[in-house]
């Protein structure tokens, strides 16, 4: 091992034991739940570890020094969990190389070696989870090569980010709305199911069922909703009418999520989320309570009416720790807790006891931290100021609810209730069923199973939490609610932030293109045809060829690709009259101001330099007088769109017949292009 190397694992075990003292760095898991900002999201543990295996370590002279790199620039969990499995993908590609269990030396990493991790990963993964953790990895290795253990590498990953080229047509938009958009059948049975008291559902089905009620009402994320303090709502009145407030913590808004928010509620809404909150305090009022008692007797696990040095017998043992039925004395000497044999007068064997003093050390062990969020490192939200706390044992259907360990409600409960779980099989399985052209079981039935719940076709209704969020955003625009009053409803920056939420149909997307040629302000080819035909066939005629329409980020483009690629070769800045622009949507105005501001300075740079480059600079300086135009576009009443570039020619030209050349000639004209 190179002294840089000794170096860079020196210091990141320095920083290691800042973030995650007593623990050990050469261990190959990980407990990261202190790193987390939430305690609902999933991922606690990070394992360094072999390929499909959480015991088999990776070697430490391998492991060591990616570890010191991912503590040096450490990240969220998310992304140190990408990073532990690009290196157990590295380990593997050099273990089918050659065994590199003595020869390894992290000098002589090349970029081959790179390069087989990423087809292991390939071979294994999904496109996309490939791509993201090989920019992951980048980070890992611009540390390593830093430090002197790597040579520098400037290595190009040849999977690229994955693009879904349908979601610029009408045909992709609607397969999308299929996918972000949950069925009214589905709505309809969450309504169902949270409103029927005939269901007799069990206090953790109502509690999740609270959940669907919170996120149709409020159109929060489901990490929002799961943080939520334990008295979230609030009203104020202003002129006689009476407004109200539930305070949250925002995700996705970079500093600002370090601070609560205010969602704003009119009474329909705010009657229903009074509602949900109401029973939800009540589910969880036990939780809480023993949330306080924890709280106030912080490095301990105190147990009701008992004290450190009383013995109770491991069937009362059983029952507090929530362990699973049988015989108690096998099952609690598993834990390890100490079991001390007592002698009782008329009996042959004797009376198997726990010391008091024990159970709580070992509940201390197991009891995640108490707190919710954790913004700052500082100002914690502890659990007994959260709604949605549970006993460890709230979800596990076969063991006694109560518990001395108390956690929070999580994404997977979430993702379990409403889609249920599913684990790979053989053909050959009796549940085996066909998701996604693979054979699965269901280790975890969704509500909807288990209620028989289906969709029109029969198909067992399945839903993800953040489809209420697409469902309500959607259910506004259609109501004619600006894009800027939801936007600012929903604590967004920018109007244009909740198009990826509008699945406006393909009769809205024709309507607008159509209400731009007939009140002139789109012209070319495509509005002289359309004005040149009869009246009962021009609709039907721009219908047809209006399907394949593109949603650009600065606007929409008309032109048919099924006719001729893009004489502009996709710059729609450079004047083509068949970009439209929508004055109103600031995500499409931001997007042209920032071409805008990085074509002004890539002139400016190119102005100080000496060199040919007039051509180049002609093109530059049309692109920015072009983006100007597009902004200089105001929202008129007659019609959506802009067309900024009028008459400068259409990308829709058919060829005239003077221009027409027969294949034959045009095959002659090639060949003696070519010998010439």
């Amino acid at each position: 091992m190179s002294d840089a190397t000794r170096d860079l694992i020196r210091r990141g075990k320095k920083i290691f034991e800042a973030h995650l003292p007593d623990q050990d760095f050469d261990a190959h898991v990980w407990e990261i739940s202190s790193l987390r900002e939430q305690q609902s999201t999933s991922n606690k543990r990070i394992y360094w570890t072999l390929r499909g295996s959480q015991d088999d370590s990776l070697p430490n002279h391998f492991a060591a020094p990616i570890k010191a790199a991912c503590v040096v620039d450490l990240q969220s969990c998310t992304n140190l969990e990408f990073r532990s499995n690009a290196a157990r993908m590295l380990w593997e590609h050099l273990r089918k190389k050659e065994d590199p269990s003595s020869s390894f030396r992290w000098e002589r990493l090349t970029e081959g070696d790179l390069r087989g991790m990423e087809r292991e990963m390939l071979e294994h993964w999904a496109e996309s989870t490939t791509y993201r953790t090989c920019t992951a990895w980048s980070r890992v290795l611009e540390v390593l090569s830093t430090a002197s253990v790597i040579r520098p590498m400037d290595i190009k990953w040849q999977t690229s980010r994955p693009e879904d080229s349908e979601r610029y047509t009408l045909d992709g938009q609607e397969k999308r709305k299929e996918e972000y958009l949950p069925s009214d059948r589905s709505i309809e049975a969450v309504a169902h199911i949270y409103s029927n008291d005939d269901l007799d559902l069990d206090s953790s089905d109502r509690l999740l069922s609270c959940v669907t009620a919170l996120l149709t009402a409020t159109g929060l994320r489901v990490g929002e909703i799961l943080t939520l303090p334990v008295n979230p709502l609030s009203k104020s009145t202003r002129n006689g009418d009476t407004r109200w407030h539930l305070q949250y913590w925002p995700e996705k808004k970079g500093a600002a999520s370090k601070e609560q928010d205010l969602l704003h509620l009119t009474e329909r809404p705010a009657s229903l989320v009074r509602e949900a909150i109401d029973e939800i305090q009540e589910i969880t009022s036990s939780a809480r309570q023993r949330a306080r008692v924890l709280e106030q007797n912080p490095g301990r696990a105190p147990l009701k009416n008992l004290s450190l040095d009383d013995l109770i017998t491991t069937k009362e043992a059983q029952g507090l720790l929530g362990l699973s039925s049988g015989s108690p004395t096998p099952r609690v000497r598993r834990t390890g807790i100490p079991i001390l044999e007592q002698d009782r007068e008329g009996y042959k064997r004797p009376e198997y006891l726990c010391r008091v003093a024990d159970i709580e050390e070992y509940l201390q062990e197991r009891q995640e931290e108490l707190w919710t969020v954790n913004p700052d490192g500082k100002d914690k939200q502890l659990f007994s100021d959260s709604l949605f706390v549970i006993e460890n044992n709230f979800f596990h259907r076969t063991r006694d609810m109560e518990s001395p360990l108390i956690k929070t409600v999580n994404h997977q409960h979430i993702g379990d209730f409403l889609s249920g779980r599913w684990t790979s099989c053989e053909e050959e399985h009796e549940e085996a069923e066909q998701r996604n052209g693979e054979w699965m079981r269901c280790v975890v039935p969704s509500i909807f199973r288990r209620l028989g719940l289906k969709e029109k076709d029969g198909s067992p209704i399945e839903m993800t939490s953040h489809q209420f969020r697409h469902w309500l955003t959607t259910n506004l625009v259609d109501s004619g609610v600006p894009d800027g009053i939801i936007a600012r409803w929903q604590n967004r920056s920018h109007g244009g932030d909740i198009s990826a939420y509008k699945h406006v149909t393909r009769k809205d997307r024709l309507r607008e293109v159509k209400d731009a040629i007939e009140s002139g302000r789109m012209k070319g080819e495509i509005a002289d045809i359309y004005f040149a035909m009869a009246e009962d066939i021009r609709d039907a005629w721009l219908d047809s060829h209006l399907q394949q329409i593109h949603v650009t980020h600065m606007g929409l483009c008309t032109h048919d690709f099924s006719s001729s690629p893009c004489p502009h070769h996709l710059q729609c800045l450079n004047g083509c009259s068949d970009f439209l622009f929508d004055p109103a949507d600031e995500k499409q105005r931001e997007n042209v101001e920032e071409i805008v501001e990085g074509t002004r300075e890539a002139i400016q740079l190119a102005e100080e330099q000496e060199g040919d480059n007039a051509q180049w600079m002609k093109h530059q300086k049309k692109v920015l007088s072009n983006g100007l135009k597009v902004l200089e576009s105001e929202e008129d009443a007659e019609s959506s769109h802009a067309q900024p570039f009028e008459g400068e020619g259409s990308n829709f030209e058919p060829f005239d017949d003077d221009d027409f050349i027969p294949m034959e000639e045009a095959r002659e004209e090639l060949e003696e292009d070519t010998e010439s």
